[in-house]
């Protein structure tokens, strides 16, 4: 279902940026907040709010993709 709203172009950018430091779609954003005010989260939900209260530390792409490659072969061997 699609759903169009007029806000704000400042509740549009303070939006993005909330949405752009969670790492997700401005659309998956306003999905989590909507499922979290009815009360029907999911555990991926639950953990994207746990993350946005704790924070989390940033990590070099090339770095996580190397750590990653180093389990897979570990998990292989």
């Amino acid at each position: 279902m699609r759903i169009n709203i007029n806000i704000s172009d400042e509740l549009k950018f303070q939006s993005e940026q909330k949405a752009k430091s969670l790492g997700v779609s401005l659309s998956a954003f306003i999905r989590l907040l909507l499922t979290k005010e009815t009360g029907n989260m999911s555990m991926l939900d639950q953990r994207l709010l746990e993350i946005e209260k704790q924070g989390f530390e940033k990590v070099d792409a090339q770095e996580f993709q190397s750590e990653l490659k180093k389990m897979i072969n570990n998990a292989n061997a």
